[in-house]
């Protein structure tokens, strides 16, 4: 029988995959601030996840994980039902996005050389498509674990997106003010 966690895992596998394949079409950086050029996004993703699915390391640092591994909400059938109703739809949601913006998709916060300004697909709905199904598949990767720590992971995640999202309404609106 599968188990919830193995369709979240099958879920990212997926995603981790389109991503990677689709990466490579992408149009060259026109312009960027650098991977880390005030830019703690990445950072805050790596200990989010690290939070969400391995807390253990903060053991190693004295911190007490016992708290972090306290059960929020008991695993049953409703929960596991939510867990798919958020994980299949949210990487749907975010392949579809990540196909439409195409070659001028970046992971950095950047400006792609003849960059254009996306406004057809989910871009016509929503204004970040790809957000949306990724913090959709992280929510229920965190109720997937229940734990404290994978809520705690969530919301570190969560600033770090909120974080992204400014600089790159930022960034467009300094290059696509007129549209």
């Amino acid at each position: 029988m599968i188990t919830i966690r193995q369709v979240v895992q099958a879920c990212w596998i997926i995603f981790v995959l389109y991503w990677f394949i689709s990466a490579v079409s992408v149009k060259p950086i026109q312009e960027t601030s650098g991977w880390l050029g005030g830019n703690w996004y990445p950072i805050l993703y790596l200990l989010g996840f690290l939070f969400m699915i391995n807390f253990g390391f903060l053991g190693k640092l004295g911190i007490p994980t016992n708290k972090l591994a306290t059960l929020l909400l008991p695993h049953t059938t409703v929960l596991n039902m939510i867990i798919v109703i958020l994980v299949i739809p949210g990487l749907m949601i975010a392949i579809v996005a990540r196909r439409t913006l195409a070659r001028n998709w970046s992971g950095a916060v950047a400006l792609k050389e003849d960059h254009e300004l996306i406004k057809t697909g989910l871009y016509q709905y929503v204004r970040h498509p790809i957000y949306t199904g990724m913090l959709l598949m992280i929510l229920a990767t965190a109720l997937s674990f229940a734990t404290l720590g994978a809520c705690i992971g969530f919301l570190i995640i969560l600033v770090g997106v909120l974080l992204k999202l400014q600089q790159e309404e930022a960034l467009l609106t300094e290059h696509f003010a007129q549209d």
